[in-house]
């Protein structure tokens, strides 16, 4: 047992070294951070910086758009993607390019695609067979940038030998614009022209008609052309009997027409040229001059036939 003087001494030791433990502490932490002799003190850690780029399109040019629509698109090379095919519902591989932008109003664009099937090496296709499909992708404005709002990846396949045919776009106000798709094929001697017109708004597209705007046999059935200009023709010089199905030369011309009780132009189509016609029930078969109108008037949902007839359908 300790003697109260060596408690006293005990009591008076531990409050010494609890004096001394904080003095001792810091010294250490001083020392520890002082740089040793030849080595350099750790450097800063300077603020990561930001890769990030701003969202949205920076202005509504078909290449901004574009690399908005696409990640990884360039205008160098072409960018590969599935969309449904035209035959079924198996995907194609097609290589997109912008075509057109849409102007709606100020805040609302469609970017019009074109894609070539691919060849399987990153090449286009483009054979006498080969369509191409249009896309849509819409854009809104917001805070001086453009948002993509929906997208259409396969509008509809249209064209051949790799191009999608002439497009263009007709603004009709109030945030609505018509693109018309007008193309045509050679085949065997026939040619067929084809008009299809689409309604684009701000969230989809729909279609509004599909025409036949004339064809022509001229070059696939020996002497119907000469037939159709009136020259009488033996049987030598007519291997295949002309028919109304291989003897024809028709040309539709359209446009659009604003009538005053419509908030949609009618769709025109004058239709000229020269024809094979027979009466369905037999006889014989004679020249048709052609000269007629179609017009389509626009119900609230597509154009209606209103007057007149297709005659080369």
């Amino acid at each position: 047992m300790l003697s109260s003087q060596g408690r006293g001494l005990s009591s008076r030791a531990m409050k010494s070294t609890a004096r001394l433990l904080p003095a001792l502490v810091a010294s250490l932490l001083l020392q520890a951070c002082e740089p040793r002799p030849g080595v350099a003190p750790p450097a800063a850690s300077a603020p990561a910086a930001s890769s990030a780029q701003p969202a949205g399109a920076a202005d509504d040019s078909p290449a901004a758009l574009m690399a908005q629509a696409f990640s990884g698109w360039t205008s160098q090379a072409g960018h590969a993607v599935d969309v449904p095919s035209g035959e079924g519902t198996r995907k194609d591989r097609v290589l997109v390019s912008p075509t057109l932008v849409a102007t709606l109003d100020a805040d609302h664009r469609v970017l019009i695609v074109s894609g070539v099937p691919d060849d399987g090496h990153g090449q286009p296709e483009a054979a006498h067979a080969t369509a191409v499909n249009l896309g849509l992708y819409g854009f809104e404005a917001r805070a001086g940038r453009w948002f993509k709002t929906f997208e259409r990846p396969s509008l509809a396949w249209t064209g051949s030998y790799g191009s999608p045919g002439e497009l263009k776009v007709h603004a009709f106000g109030a945030g609505r614009a018509v693109l018309s798709v007008q193309t045509e094929d050679c085949g065997q001697g026939f040619c067929g022209q084809r008009l299809q017109l689409f309604a684009l708004n701000p969230r989809d597209a729909s279609e509004l008609a599909d025409q036949r705007l004339g064809g022509s046999a001229t070059d696939a059935t020996v002497g119907c052309d000469e037939w159709l200009q009136g020259k009488p023709l033996g049987a030598a010089e007519t291997p295949d009997p002309i028919t109304p199905g291989n003897c024809y030369d028709v040309r539709g011309e359209w446009r659009f027409e604003k009538p005053v009780d419509s908030a949609w132009p009618d769709l025109v189509i004058t239709f000229t040229g020269t024809q094979a016609s027979q009466d369905p029930k037999g006889g014989d078969v004679t020249r048709r001059i052609v000269d007629e109108q179609l017009v389509m008037r626009h119900d609230g949902t597509r154009y209606k036939v209103l007057s007149g007839r297709n005659p080369a359908q």
